[in-house]
């Protein structure tokens, strides 16, 4: 799930005659003034590039341009729409700002051009390696059980990552024995927040949870968000238990989050590694109570980008994947990647009603009706069957040593608008001089975009997914309102409030899919403002998932230490009823 560079803008800036800056007034949450400036201790806050506007198309200049910067926003008509392509374009730029290589000497900045960073597959570090790790912006501070809220990391300071044992009660530094300083990627997640593990089979067709590669995941953020928690780390302490913030977190304008999926280099063949950009990672080994630092070669599969701009306080959703994660482009034949969930079967219900919006509410957009003991989705129109009942019945599933393996499927397909878009890029990156088949980025497209919620589950991308971080379609490849796993069994709430579009005056609810609808129920569930790392905050910190399938208990204190589930006697728990927040 998802570029450094950003300039807090204010006033009215216009485009082909439309108005970049929304006219309607954002009567809640409101702004946070701490976006204005950095403390007078850390570096000035980076700028942006030019907002997009209707029509923009990429070009050469784009790919060759010295220290790109991601676009400030995109325009946002008075009908509440946008270009779907122009919305590809914004992301295509994002990701062209992110890859750029970083500045020596200021972290989450370009210092090059993206035809730099794409001439070789393990350049770097690039911008988007160098934000700040999720246990960099929140370190663990624990003492005698208790946490306590401590600053992040210094920004430019070289990466320190102070992660949280398994049980939350101490505090460590990494170390990698011998290792002088650490490499900037941090892989501390082994699952797909937590429902499932993800792997590469040694042997087609054969899938083999024990010896095969195994999937692994890091999540960052920029500077403008480490600079909010810079200045508010103090109040950041959880309320009414581990799962609300009181007041709710309200991200700055500017903030970018990003996620990354890598797989280990060993497991693709030697010949067609070039298509991939690399990297020297940390993975963890041992267990998860005596986790074990080591770094090995990993390449990069999938990256989210996630942005709060003026015209889209609930952030522009992009996700960009390699393009063999699913079938092999050199080769025409299938990876094999499947996966090994964290439940036993699914289900699917409805808080009260199967239509939403529920009695009394007002929200745009068509009423949903779903049955729950037929459940389908209709990602880009197109009716499709969710699977439901044992996971073992799972079309293609193996059990493997006791495990249940469910081949990764892609039912969502790429979008007309996005695929022009991918193509000018293509065409865009074939002009930079000297590009040939060694240039990495050609290797890598945009799965789609997200920007206005909704609840017509048939427009564009609505049910946005990459096959490699949001890989189990009940769970959250097709995924829709809130998606607990209770007593070992994912309970699908397909109706469910989990967006509030502020972009309204006063607000607006949906019941949103894919990336947005997700990371919406950090909003409000948990009052997060769309973002999952606020479950380490308050001095928690986060611990490190080790490299391998984890035993049932191990999975459910790997939840709880998130904060995504409370343990019970008889499996794992969802957290407290969602509550709608108007």
């Amino acid at each position: 799930m998802k570029a450094a560079s950003l300039l807090v803008m204010a006033g009215a800036i216009t485009t082909v005659g439309t108005t970049l800056w929304s006219a309607t007034p954002q009567t809640a949450p409101p702004p946070d003034s701490s976006q204005a400036a950095a403390s007078a201790s850390a570096p000035l806050l980076p700028p942006f590039g030019p907002p997009v506007a209707a029509g923009r198309t990429l070009s050469t200049a784009d790919m060759t341009a010295a220290n790109p910067l991601i676009p400030a926003d995109i325009y946002r008509t008075p009908a509440n729409t946008v270009g779907h392509g122009d919305l590809a374009t914004f992301a295509w730029l994002s990701f062209i700002s992110a890859v750029s290589p970083a500045s020596s000497s200021n972290r989450g900045v370009p210092g090059g051009s993206f035809s730099t960073s794409g001439a070789s597959s393990a350049a770097g570090p690039l911008v988007w390696e160098t934000y700040q790790h999720r246990t960099e912006l929140l370190p663990c501070s624990i003492s005698g059980g208790n946490a306590s809220p401590t600053p992040p990391q210094p920004w430019n300071a070289p990466p320190t990552y102070v992660i949280a044992n398994s049980g939350g009660t101490a505090c460590s530094k990494v170390s990698i024995q011998g290792a002088p300083s650490l490499p900037y990627n941090n892989l501390d997640e082994a699952t797909q927040i937590g429902q499932n593990s993800l792997f590469y089979p040694t042997t087609p067709g054969r899938p083999n949870p024990a010896t095969d590669a195994q999937v692994l995941f890091e999540a960052r953020a920029n500077q403008y968000e480490w600079n909010f928690v810079n200045q508010n780390y103090a109040s950041l302490k959880p309320q009414f238990g581990p799962f609300h913030f009181s007041p709710a977190i309200t991200l700055p304008t500017g903030t970018v989050e990003v996620k990354a999926a890598w797989r280990p280099i060993s497991s693709i063949p030697q010949a067609q590694r070039y298509r991939y950009h690399t990297a020297t990672v940390i993975t963890y080994g041992g267990t998860d109570t005596a986790p074990v630092a080591q770094t090995q070669t990993y390449a990069l599969i999938a990256l989210h980008l996630i942005h709060k701009t003026q015209n889209y306080p609930a952030f522009i959703f992009a996700t960009f994947e390699q393009v063999d994660t699913l079938t092999n482009q050199a080769t025409k034949q299938p990876s094999g990647v499947y996966y090994v969930p964290s439940y036993n079967k699914v289900a699917y219900a409805t808080p009260s009603t199967t239509t939403f919006p529920p009695s009394g509410t007002t929200v745009q957009n068509p009423n949903i009706g779903f049955s729950v003991t037929a459940p389908v989705a209709k990602p880009n129109g197109v009716s499709t069957p969710l699977p439901l009942g044992a996971t073992t019945g799972f079309p293609g599933a193996k059990v493997v040593n006791n495990l249940v393996t469910i081949p990764v499927t892609q039912p969502v397909k790429l979008v007309p608008d996005v695929a022009r878009v991918n193509a000018q890029a293509l065409a865009a990156m074939q002009g930079i001089p000297g590009f040939n088949n060694q240039f990495v980025w050609q290797y890598y497209r945009l799965a789609g975009v997200q920007a206005i919620p909704t609840n017509d589950e048939t427009t564009k991308d609505f049910y946005l997914a990459n096959i490699v971080v949001e890989s189990s379609q009940p769970g959250i490849q097709l995924f829709r309102g809130f998606p607990p796993i209770t007593k070992g069994t994912l309970t699908n709430l397909r109706n469910q409030v989990n967006v509030i579009d502020y972009h309204f005056s006063g607000g607006q609810n949906f019941s949103m899919g894919g990336c947005q609808g997700c990371h919406g129920v950090a909003q409000t569930q948990n009052g997060f403002d769309f973002s999952f790392l606020f479950f380490g905050a308050g001095g928690g910190g986060f611990s490190p998932e080790t490299v391998g399938i984890v035993s049932p208990a191990a999975a459910a204190a790997r939840l709880t230490a998130k904060r995504y589930i409370q343990p019970t006697s008889n499996g794992l728990q969802a957290e407290p009823p969602p509550v709608t927040k108007n």
